[in-house]
């Protein structure tokens, strides 16, 4: 798809010395890259998120407490003049603005996807939160880092570097934790007939390109979880492990749509 410059989507996304980092954006990212939509990047810190919104008429997540009410990723359209919030909304604006693009959150799917979504945060992505939250503060740029801290410790009542302490038995038992939930999420792709589950025309070890708004769920928390520990670290090299190999040959398969250049 070729777009004037003025024409391309303006995708909001939370900086880092590492770069794109963050589970929830790298859906979109990955979203965008996937269905071949031009877009530009826009870096935004976290205490301008709700500011930024706000300005664009994007109303609160009432569901949520003020601190997370505004939420990164978003996209600004200039060729509809819409701002959206949130991953699965903009997975289903670029699923309908953008018919001819391959399509993540088809109607049809949709109750399914969101069921799935949510099982797999309480089956493997709320275990890593205790692993990740301090070593993706170290992450952050200034600004957002203290923000990030500040909101977070409030939330939860402890110090970030108090959640999953360096060389403890606690960060031990943690990891056991992990790979005993990905060892769930597994079984639920062993239980599909052709070992798919999400992805719609192949899979990790085949060529095809059909995936969907949840493989990108997965795909985002790996990558998080890859960008954050290091690439070289023991702790990614575990998680890249599991299951045969199998969380590894998942994000490999997504390298394709993993361009954080624009």
């Amino acid at each position: 798809m070729s777009l004037p410059e003025t024409d391309k989507i303006i995708f909001y996304d939370i900086p880092g010395i590492v770069g794109s980092w963050g589970p929830n954006t790298w859906k979109t990212r990955f979203a965008l890259n996937y269905k071949g939509i031009p877009y530009v990047t826009e870096w935004v810190e976290y205490p301008d998120i709700a500011p930024l919104l706000s300005s664009h008429g994007i109303a609160p997540n009432p569901s949520q407490s003020s601190s997370w009410q505004y939420t990164l990723p978003a996209i600004y359209d200039p060729r509809t003049k819409k701002t959206i919030m949130e991953s699965y909304n903009i997975a289903i604006y670029l699923d309908e603005t953008y018919p001819d693009t391959p399509s993540l959150l088809p109607p049809e799917t949709r109750v399914f996807q969101t069921a799935f979504i949510y099982a797999f945060t309480e089956a493997v992505h709320k275990h890593f939160m205790p692993l990740m939250l301090y070593p993706t503060a170290e992450k952050l740029n200034l600004r957002s880092r203290e923000y990030f801290v500040e909101t977070r410790e409030a939330a939860l009542g402890i110090k970030l570097e108090d959640l999953s302490p360096p060389g403890s038995e606690k960060r031990a038992q943690q990891f056991v934790t992990l790979e005993k939930a990905f060892g769930v999420l597994t079984s639920w792709f062993d239980a599909a007939a052709d070992g798919r589950l999400l992805l719609k025309g192949g899979s990790p070890e085949g060529g095809a390109n059909n995936v969907s708004h949840a493989d990108t769920a997965i795909a985002g928390v790996l990558i998080w979880a890859r960008i954050t520990f290091g690439e070289d670290s023991d702790e990614w090299h575990a998680v890249e492990s599991y299951n045969n190999g199998r969380w590894k040959r998942y994000l490999a398969f997504f390298e394709r749509w993993a361009d954080r250049s624009k």
